[in-house]
């Protein structure tokens, strides 16, 4: 592999997709450094901390609250060092989630990713997450909106 591949946009975009497809649909993120920078920079909706041992860190909660979380990919748009996603999660709440017990809900909600690549690893992303749809579809509110509490990443 060159030592930067920003002139090839499809092979950026064919990583960002084992990513998903090897890595977030799996849950097995032990071995996604292999496509995430140690010290990848995060602008994330959810909170995410720098670094990829804080990024699967912050991602275990997760998979245990949806045991069947899923990212299903619809568009994946490269350009230059820049791979744009988008797509539909789902998942169904078997697990604590922000510390509320399960109620075997299931919801699907959308959404948009932006990766940047160098040297054939992602060294930063941005999300925007459906939040509101997530709470709303797994009764997670209070009569004046969404809980103060489920905006930090905390027991995720």
């Amino acid at each position: 592999m060159a030592d930067t591949i920003t002139d090839h946009p499809e092979e950026n975009r064919l990583l960002v997709l084992r990513f998903y497809d090897e890595f977030l649909n799996t849950g097995d993120l032990d071995h996604a450094d292999e496509l995430m920078a140690f010290d990848v920079k995060q602008h994330s909706m959810l909170d995410l901390p720098d670094g990829w041992p804080a990024f699967q860190t912050s991602m275990a909660p997760w998979y245990s609250a949806f045991p069947d979380l899923n990212f299903d990919v619809q568009d994946a748009i490269a350009e230059n060092d820049m791979v744009w996603v988008r797509s539909i999660v789902s998942g169904t709440h078997d697990g604590l989630f922000q510390g509320r017990p399960p109620t075997g809900k299931r919801f699907e909600i959308w959404q948009l990713d932006a990766y940047r690549f160098r040297n054939g690893k992602i060294v930063e992303h941005w999300d925007m997450v459906d939040l509101a749809g997530l709470f709303h579809q797994l009764g997670i509110v209070s009569t004046a909106g969404v809980d103060d509490d489920l905006l930090t990443n905390e027991d995720a």
